[in-house]
C-alpha cells in the first residue's frame, strides 16, 4: 500500500509537497507496526518466562502450616475420622523432646546457675540440684546408655539419660487436614525432610509407609488415595522411645515438609544430576542429567534444558529429542553444555547458576525443575585437595543438628546464622556429626562459600545405643544411602563423602558395599570412613576409601596404602590447634582438619568439662572423665566446642585465630582453680577461662593470665605497671601463661616480634551490674516461618561494659507481631526451661530466640531484671516476598 501510494505522486506536482508527509506517514505506520509486533513478542516472552517460573515455583510448596500435635500414644489416631480436635495446634518444624514435661516442675533455675566449670565434677548426682525442671529428668532413662569396648580407650560405660541430655524419650502423633490440590490426572507427593525417627504415614487411614532414619529425607505418594474436593487427613506416629542415640537429637517432625505436584510425565524427586566434567575460566561445560517417568500411560517427551546465571539471565539452552515413555517407566536424557567465561564456585566467590529443566509433550510444558549447582573442580590426591586448581587447607568443625535453646528444629534462620558464626570464628568447611544435613542448611553452605563433608550414619548394623538405627540398617541402608547422595549431590560445597562414623566392628563386612554404592551414584567427589583408626574391623578401611581420615591421631607415614591418597582428622579435640595447623604446612598430603567440635550441642554431657588434677598421676583419668561419662547431671551440653551453646566464641577458637594467622593477639585470664589443684587442657576439655579482669577475689591473689600470640614476646602492665615479660618460643605454640597479682583497673598486654610491636590488648574492670542491652542478629523481619531473630541479652555496667560473669535473671518478653520461641544461656550445667522467657545469664550473657508473627507488624523484645535498668528493641516484621 505505501509503494503505490508513493509511486502515484511522483509525477504529481500537486503531489509533490506532500509526498513526503505521506512518506513519512507510511514510515511511521510500518515503524508502529514493526514496534507493536516487538511488543507483543516481549510480552509473549515475558508471560512465557513468568508461566515457566510459576510452574516451577508451584511445583513445590511448603506443606508446614496448621499439624496437630499430641504427645504420646493415641489409639486409633491414624483414622481420618479420629477426634483431634483437642491436640495442640503447631506449625512444623517442631520438636516436642526440648519442651517443658509436663506435671510438677521445679523453677530454680538458680541453683544450677554458678558461672564455674569446675562445679558438679563428680559422678555422682548433686543433690541439691533440681531432679526434674525444664525438658530435663534425670530420673527418667536409669538403664546405661553405652556399655562398649572403644579403642584405644578401653571400656566405657556411660550412664544413663547422658546421651540425650536427661530429656525423655517417647511417642507422639502430628495430623493434618487439608484438601486435595490435584486434579484427577495429577501426581501428589509429600515429602518430609526429617523425623526423628521411626515415622509411620497414613493418609485417609491408609497406611503408606515407614521411614527408620532420622536425618533421611523420604516421600510418600499420595495419588492413590486421595479425596478430590474434600478433606484429607495425614496421619504421622513418631516413635523415638528408648536410646535412639548418643547425642540429643530432638523428637517429632524437626525438618521441613513439603508437597510436590506434577502431571503424570514428570521429573521424579531427585532426578536432576549435574556435574562440571570441565573446568575453566575461559570455558567449562556442564553435563546436565535427568530421568523422566510416565505415571499414567504412555508419552512421548522432549526435554529443554537451560542454564541461568545468578541474575537470572539464560547462559545457553538446549532441547533434546523426544523419547517415548512406557506407562510405569522412565527414560535417561543427557547434555553437554559448554559456558564461555564462566563464574567459578569457590568458598571465596560461591557463584551459583540454575539449570532449567523442562518436560514438553506435545509441545506444551508438563513439568518444570530448577536446580541450582557451582561449577568447580575439585581433585583429592597425594598433593592435598586442590578446588579449580588452588590448594586448600581444610579449617573445619563438627557440627551436631541441634540449635541449643530452640532444640534440634531445623528453622532457616537458625540454619544460616550457625554458617555464618562459623564462618566469622574461621572456619571454611563443616562436618556433618553424624548424618545427612538439612538441605536448607546445605543451600546456606552453597551460597556462603562453606565446604562440607557429609556423612551417612553413626552406625550401620552393629548397636551403639540399644534402640539406635542400627535395628533397621540392614533392611533400609541401601535406599538411605542413595537417598542422601541423590538429594544432595548437586550441591558444589559438599566435597566429601563418609559412610560411617567410627565403626567399632563390621563382620558383615559392609564398608565395601557402602562405598560402591557411593560410587554408583557419585563418582564427582572421594568415599571416606570416619575414624578408620578406630575400632576393629576385619578389613581394612584403607582398601575401599579414597581418603584416609583418621581420628585423634596423625596419619601414620610409612603406611604404604596412603600411598597418593589425601588424609585428613575428621575429628581432633582443641588440644591439636597447633599440632594439626602445622601438619598441613608440612605434610602435603594432608589436608586439614574437622575439630570436636566446632559449636557446643545438648547431650553427651560433660565430655569437654575442664581437667583438674591434684598429682600428675591423676591425669589420665581425669582426662577421660567426660569421655568415660563420669560428669554427672547437671552436666547436660557436651562443652567442647570453639562456639558456645547460643553462638559466642570460646577460648580455644581465640587460639586457633591465632595460629592460623587471622589475629596477633589474643588475652584470657584463667578462672581461679580450687584451692590444692591445678588445671590443664587435654583431649576435649580446655581451660575455664575469660577475656575479663573483672573477678571476685582478693587483692593480690595470683591470676593465670594467657596470651596467644604470633609474637615472639609478650609484655604484661597492671595499672601502668609493668608486671611480667614474657619470650614466645615455637614450644609454646602461640600461647604462654603469666602469673599476676589481682588488682582492679586496667591489665595491658602488648606482642612484639623482633622487637617491634604488633599488637596489644587492654581487659579493664566493670563496674557491679546496672543496666541490660539487646542486640539482635537482624534488623528486622519477614513474616515467613522460616524467620528468626536471635536476640543477645547483656549485663552491663554503668559505664555500658559487659559484667563478664554476672549471674542474672533475666525476663524476656515479646509483645506484637511475633512470640518467644526459645532462651538459654550457654552454661553447660545450668539445667532450666528454655521457654519459660526467664534465665540466668552465664558470662553476663543469655540469648533469646524469637519467631515473627504470620502477619505484619512490630515486634517488640524488652528484657528486665531486678534492679537493673531495662532494654528493649524493636523489630518490623514485613510481608514475606
Amino acid at each position: 500500500m505505501y509503494c503505490l501510494l508513493f509511486n502515484h505522486c511522483t509525477n504529481n506536482p500537486v503531489c509533490r509537497t506532500g509526498r513526503l508527509k505521506i512518506l513519512a506517514f507510511g514510515i511511521a505506520i510500518m515503524l508502529s507496526s514493526v514496534s507493536l509486533l516487538l511488543a507483543q513478542q516481549t510480552s509473549l516472552d515475558v508471560r512465557a518466562k513468568e508461566t515457566k517460573q510459576k510452574m516451577t515455583d508451584l511445583r513445590e510448596t511448603s506443606f508446614d502450616a496448621d499439624w496437630r500435635f499430641f504427645c504420646g500414644d493415641a489409639t486409633g489416631a491414624e483414622a481420618p475420622g479420629f477426634d483431634d480436635r483437642m491436640w495442640r495446634a503447631v506449625d512444623l518444624p517442631h520438636d516436642w523432646r526440648i519442651e517443658d514435661l509436663p506435671g510438677p516442675l521445679s523453677t530454680d533455675g538458680r541453683a544450677t546457675a554458678d558461672p564455674s566449670l569446675y562445679r558438679y565434677l563428680s559422678p555422682e548426682v548433686d543433690p541439691t540440684v533440681p531432679r526434674r525442671i525444664g525438658p530435663f529428668d534425670v530420673d527418667a532413662d536409669p538403664a546405661v546408655d553405652l556399655d562398649a569396648v572403644v579403642q584405644p580407650f578401653g571400656r566405657i560405660v556411660v550412664p544413663g539419660g547422658r546421651g540425650q541430655a536427661y530429656t525423655v524419650s517417647g511417642v507422639g502423633w502430628y495430623r493434618k487436614r487439608f484438601r486435595s490440590p490435584a486434579a484427577a490426572r495429577e501426581q501428589v507427593e509429600l515429602r518430609f525432610d526429617g523425623v526423628f525417627q521411626n515415622a509411620t504415614v497414613w493418609l485417609n487411614g491408609t497406611r503408606l509407609g515407614f521411614n527408620a532414619n532420622g536425618y533421611i529425607s523420604f516421600a510418600f505418594d499420595l495419588t492413590p488415595h486421595l479425596r478430590p474436593g474434600a478433606d484429607n487427613v495425614i496421619a504421622v506416629r513418631v516413635d523415638n522411645s528408648g536410646k535412639t542415640s548418643r547425642w540429643y537429637t530432638g523428637s517429632g517432625i524437626y525438618r521441613h515438609t513439603w508437597l510436590t505436584v506434577t502431571g503424570p510425565v514428570r521429573v521424579p524427586r531427585w532426578g536432576v544430576s549435574i556435574t562440571t566434567p570441565q573446568v575453566d575460566t575461559a570455558r567449562s561445560t556442564v553435563r546436565v542429567e535427568l530421568k523422566v517417568e510416565s505415571r499414567l500411560a504412555t508419552a512421548l517427551a522432549a526435554v529443554r534444558v537451560s542454564l541461568l546465571d545468578a541474575a537470572g539471565r539464560a547462559v545457553i539452552r538446549r532441547d533434546l529429542p523426544a523419547q517415548s515413555l512406557a506407562a510405569g517407566a522412565s527414560v535417561g536424557y543427557a547434555v553437554d553444555l559448554p559456558v564461555e567465561r564462566p563464574a567459578l564456585w569457590s568458598p571465596e566467590a560461591p557463584n551459583l547458576y540454575r539449570a532449567r529443566c523442562e518436560v514438553l509433550v506435545g509441545g506444551r510444558v508438563v513439568d518444570a525443575v530448577d536446580t541450582k549447582f557451582g561449577i568447580r573442580s575439585l581433585v583429592w590426591d597425594g598433593q592435598g585437595l586442590h578446588l579449580n586448581g588452588r590448594k586448600y587447607v581444610i579449617v573445619g568443625g563438627n557440627v551436631h543438628h541441634d540449635h541449643g535453646p530452640i532444640g534440634a528444629i531445623a528453622i532457616d534462620r537458625a540454619e544460616e546464622r550457625t554458617i555464618e558464626v562459623m564462618k566469622a570464628a574461621g572456619f571454611n568447611s563443616i562436618r556433618g556429626a553424624h548424618n545427612p544435613i538439612s538441605p536448607y542448611m546445605l543451600d546456606v553452605c552453597d551460597r556462603l562459600g562453606m565446604l562440607v563433608y557429609e556423612e551417612f550414619s553413626d552406625l550401620w548394623d552393629k548397636a551403639k545405643t540399644k534402640d539406635d538405627y542400627s535395628n533397621h540398617f540392614v533392611e533400609h541402608w541401601r535406599d538411605d544411602l542413595a537417598g542422601m547422595v541423590l538429594r544432595d549431590r548437586n550441591h558444589p560445597s559438599i566435597i566429601l563423602w563418609s559412610i560411617g562414623n567410627e565403626i567399632l566392628e563390621d563382620p558383615n563386612d559392609y564398608g565395601p558395599i557402602l562405598a560402591e554404592h557411593v560410587r554408583s551414584l557419585d563418582r564427582t567427589r572421594p568415599v571416606a570412613l570416619g575414624g578408620i583408626n578406630i575400632g576393629v574391623r576385619s578389613r581394612d578401611a584403607l582398601t575401599y576409601v579414597d581418603i584416609a581420615d583418621y581420628h585423634y591421631q596423625a596419619p601414620p607415614a610409612d603406611n604404604p596404602l596412603l600411598a597418593d591418597k589425601a588424609t585428613v582428622q575428621s575429628e581432633n579435640s582443641s588440644s591439636g590447634i597447633h599440632d594439626d595447623w602445622k601438619l598441613t604446612q608440612t605434610n602435603p598430603a594432608f589436608v586439614g582438619s574437622w575439630t570436636w567440635v566446632a559449636w557446643d550441642f545438648i547431650g553427651e554431657a560433660g565430655v569437654g568439662a575442664p581437667v583438674l588434677i591434684r598429682d600428675p598421676r591423676e591425669t589420665m583419668d581425669a582426662t577421660l572423665a567426660g569421655v568415660a561419662g563420669k560428669i554427672a547431671y547437671p552436666w547436660y551440653v557436651g562443652a567442647c566446642g570453639d562456639i558456645d551453646l547460643i553462638g559466642q566464641r570460646k577460648p580455644q577458637n581465640y587460639w586457633r585465630s591465632v595460629v592460623m594467622g587471622r589475629s596477633p593477639l589474643e588475652v584470657m585470664v584463667e578462672r581461679p582453680v580450687p584451692e590444692g589443684t591445678r588445671q590443664i587442657a587435654a583431649m576435649f576439655s580446655y581451660f575455664d577461662e575469660l577475656e575479663s579482669w573483672t573477678w571476685d577475689v582478693a587483692p593480690g591473689k595470683q591470676m593465670t593470665v594467657r596470651a596467644y600470640t604470633s609474637g615472639d614476646n609478650i609484655t604484661v602492665l597492671l595499672n601502668g605497671k609493668a608486671i611480667a615479660t614474657q619470650a614466645v618460643t615455637e614450644a609454646d605454640q602461640c600461647r604462654v601463661a603469666v602469673d599476676v597479682p589481682y588488682e582492679p583497673g586496667t591489665l595491658v598486654v602488648v606482642a612484639s616480634k623482633g622487637g617491634q610491636e604488633i599488637a596489644r590488648k587492654a581487659l579493664v574492670t566493670s563496674g557491679k551490674p546496672a543496666a541490660l542491652r539487646l542486640t539482635s542478629d537482624v534488623p528486622a523481619l519477614t513474616t515467613a516461618r522460616g524467620d528468626l531473630a536471635h536476640v543477645l541479652v547483656e549485663v552491663l555496667d554503668a559505664e555500658g561494659r559487659l559484667v563478664p560473669d554476672a549471674v542474672v535473671e533475666v525476663s524476656v518478653t515479646a509483645d506484637g507481631a511475633g512470640e518467644l520461641l526459645g532462651m538459654a544461656s550457654a552454661n553447660p550445667h545450668n539445667v532450666d526451661s528454655y521457654q519459660r522467657g526467664r534465665r540466668w545469664t552465664w558470662h553476663g550473657q543469655a540469648l533469646a530466640v524469637l519467631r515473627p508473627a504470620k502477619q505484619r507488624g512490630l515486634l517488640t523484645v524488652t528484657a528486665s531484671a531486678d534492679g537493673l535498668k531495662p532494654a528493649r528493641v524493636a523489630l518490623e516484621v514485613r510481608a514475606a516476598r
